[in-house]
């Protein structure tokens, strides 16, 4: 049976996906609030696995080394295939979304000194990456979170992925609970209609074009696109072991640190390449207008969506009763005071910056940095039924406009791994702990600045 190992769990959170819609669409008090069908499989599969370890402290459901495995491709592969689709130029960032991303910067620094500031003063004798999760849990979601977790496992006590996935999961819980709470508040407030349910359906709908009767079947053209998302994984994999021949990070020391560093951001060199395919493709269609870019946005977008359910309900599984006997309290505590300090920031900042829409960019962000994208357009449409609202599509753009000036802060993010075990550990935890509130500090005062002349101007 060696032969199942992977496949029987590949197996297993497909039938946790169906298990979950049937839950969510189904149990009335689950549908009444804002969480991904994906997570709800993972939650009853943890549910499951909780009982059984309880029960039988011996045996063990879930082997959480594939079930991490599994998550750490999934990320890469969703990546490269969001990456692959073709842009619309008419989608390009306009001025007034760099607002909205210092905001989303903003508040993963807040997250991020928060995190780090609680795990010094309460978990001193634990890796502050620990607490620096809370910023990529929330403000990120499961990706970045996992990522993070599986590059700090060995300073985590081989915990760092189900730490990730754990944060990421209870900001789902703060978004979709505390999110529909606000949602209804504010409905009651503006005199509408509260939604009955929430169910995770598209608003979109796509059109398939056949060209010839051969083409009737979706089945070649979804073959192209995994052949070109394998081919670039395969590029990943090469540069992976080239770098692990050059840096030999089996001798330790900074080989070690920088092999780890790029070993965790794997979906961003398989981003990388999509991107100089997408380049290379541009090129030869320059030449040759005739040649077609061989991409499907719509095929694309489908595996995407599928690697993403497959990651979200996997982290889930990777939480265990011993991880959560040793990081119990330390996730509760950091992760309810940081989903308060998200609401009341959120709150505060969009009454403050925008001058139209302020309730529904509030919600939008609040679920947006508690969640992913997905969480705060749900809860959008809490207030903004049919999207009519500008705010769902300036989330979308203006967190591609948070993710470039946010680089910097993730470069101070992981400056506790370089200092761990050295001399300098202190000394680098107390420049991360600062560098996060001067981050934050100098957003709030750049949009300060911003929404006064905004004002001024409307006021001449």
């Amino acid at each position: 049976m060696e032969k199942w190992n992977v496949l029987i769990y590949l197996i297993l959170i497909g039938v946790l996906l169906f298990v979950g819609k049937i839950v969510k669409t189904k149990v009335p008090i689950i549908n009444k609030i804002v969480l991904p069908t994906a997570l709800m499989g993972g939650i009853v599969g943890l549910a499951v696995s909780l009982i059984v370890q309880a029960i039988w402290p011996t045996v063990s459901l879930v082997d959480t080394d594939v079930m991490e495995t599994i998550v750490y491709h999934a990320l890469a592969l969703g990546f490269i295939s969001l990456s692959l689709k073709k842009t619309d130029k008419l989608n390009k960032p306009k001025r007034k979304l760099w607002s909205t991303g210092m905001i989303i910067t903003s508040t993963y620094a807040m997250q991020g000194f928060l995190g780090v500031l609680l795990v010094m003063l309460f978990w001193s004798d634990k890796f502050i990456g620990s607490g620096i999760l809370l910023a990529l849990g929330f403000g990120q979601g499961p990706g970045l979170a996992i990522s993070f977790g599986n590059m700090w496992t060995e300073f985590l006590g081989g915990n760092g992925a189900s730490l990730g996935a754990s944060y990421a999961f209870l900001g789902f819980l703060w978004g979709g609970v505390v999110g529909v709470f606000a949602i209804n508040f504010l409905a009651r407030k503006k005199g509408f209609e509260k939604p009955l349910k929430y169910e995770d359906r598209s608003v979109g709908k796509t059109t398939i074009e056949i060209d010839t009767v051969r083409e009737i079947s979706t089945l070649d053209g979804l073959t192209v696109q995994l052949v070109i998302i394998s081919i670039i994984y395969g590029l990943v994999w090469l540069t992976l072991y080239v770098f692990g021949l050059i840096l030999k990070p089996e001798l330790g020391g900074i080989g070690k640190t920088v092999y780890n560093l790029m070993e965790g951001f794997n979906f961003i060199i398989g981003i990388g390449y999509a991107v100089l395919y997408k380049l290379l493709l541009k090129v030869i269609q320059k030449k040759n207008p005739e040649a077609e870019l061989i991409t499907n946005n719509y095929l694309l977008s489908n595996i995407s969506s599928t690697c993403f359910n497959y990651m979200i309900a996997g982290s889930v599984l990777t939480i265990t009763a011993s991880f959560l006997s040793e990081f119990g309290w330390l996730l509760l505590v950091v992760t309810t005071v940081g989903g308060i300090a998200t609401f009341f920031y959120t709150r505060f900042i969009a009454y403050r910056v925008y001058t139209q829409y302020k309730d529904e960019y509030f919600i939008a962000l609040y679920g947006m940095l508690t969640g992913v994208a997905s969480t705060g357009i749900a809860l959008l449409k809490g207030l903004d039924r049919n999207l009519e609202t500008p705010v769902a599509e300036e989330l979308v753009l203006g967190s591609g406009t948070a993710i470039a000036m946010a680089l910097p802060l993730f470069a101070i993010l992981m400056l506790p791994q370089l200092g761990q075990g050295t001399a300098n550990q202190v000394l680098f935890n107390w420049i991360t702990l600062l560098g996060c509130l001067a981050y934050s500090v100098m957003m709030v005062v750049i949009l300060m600045i911003r929404s006064r002349k905004k004002v001024a101007a409307k006021n001449i």
